[in-house]
């Protein structure tokens, strides 16, 4: 036995090293699925089928300075927002994803790229400020249409906001009713996903309109509502704050609610 443990361990020994590179690729390669493109390292970017860099950041209203922000990143996917808003400076971002997928690629790119923010597997309707505190700023981008309950989702939304939201969804409109808040529902989903390879996706519910969008969102009480795009490529982006304006507070353990 002791024979066979030494010749393990020299055979570890005499095993071919591998690069930090090369254990990246590895673990991206592990991934059988992946929606953003992120730049991890030099010629390393994940293979993800929406290129936000490209198509979403210059349409989306984050700010270019977002120094001593607390941001909330509502389901972040594999996070390149959470990570492009902590490189534009704020203090902490914490990110929610409903998919342990999402969170395990998460991570993978977290590590790679030295990041500080962090990522919880849960829902938009767990929010609650004893749990999570408060944010300066909440990306709410593509998530909406994907909720049953849309309007429980902005009021847990409102209720850890303390600064703006930035909310893009996919929309739909139907001639001469622009001005009417309408929204179709999709009790079985529909096809999405990449262009030249749609998948059929369950988890699409409700598809509004730009007017039905501002109308829930004024409805839960965020004030100052302003659409900053309604390019059809990107449907619709809004940004609304919250009626009480403060500084974004981490939740306070002694009086969280597990203590």
């Amino acid at each position: 036995m002791a024979e066979k443990i030494a010749e393990s361990g020299e055979s570890r020994r005499r095993s071919p090293s591998i690069t930090l590179s090369e254990w990246l690729r590895s673990q991206i390669d592990n991934e059988a699925y992946w929606f953003h493109r992120i730049e991890l390292a030099p010629n390393l970017i994940t293979p993800g089928w929406s290129d936000p860099k490209a198509y979403k950041l210059p349409h989306y209203g984050l700010p270019e300075d977002m120094t001593d922000m607390r941001v909330l990143d509502l389901g972040c996917a594999e996070g390149f927002f959470s990570f492009e808003a902590e490189r534009r400076g704020a203090r902490e971002v914490i990110a929610i994803d409903a998919f342990p997928d999402s969170v395990r690629r998460f991570n993978v790119c977290r590590n790679a790229l030295g990041s500080k923010a962090t990522v919880f597997l849960c829902s938009v309707y767990d929010l609650d400020p004893q749990k999570f505190g408060t944010f300066d700023l909440i990306l709410f981008y593509g998530v909406l249409y994907h909720l049953r309950n849309p309007m429980l989702a902005l009021e847990r939304i409102l209720s850890v906001c303390t600064g703006a939201m930035l909310l893009q969804t996919a929309t739909y409109e139907v001639p001469g009713m622009a001005e009417t808040p309408l929204a179709k529902f999709h009790p079985l989903g529909l096809a999405s996903g990449p262009p030249d390879e749609p998948t059929w996706d369950p988890t699409v519910f409700w598809m509004p309109n730009v007017a039905c969008v501002r109308a829930m969102v004024a409805h839960t009480g965020f004030q100052g509502i302003e659409t900053l795009s309604t390019d059809p490529k990107i449907s619709v982006v809004i940004r609304a704050r919250s009626p009480i304006q403060a500084r974004g507070q981490a939740p306070d353990q002694t009086t969280a609610p597990w203590s």
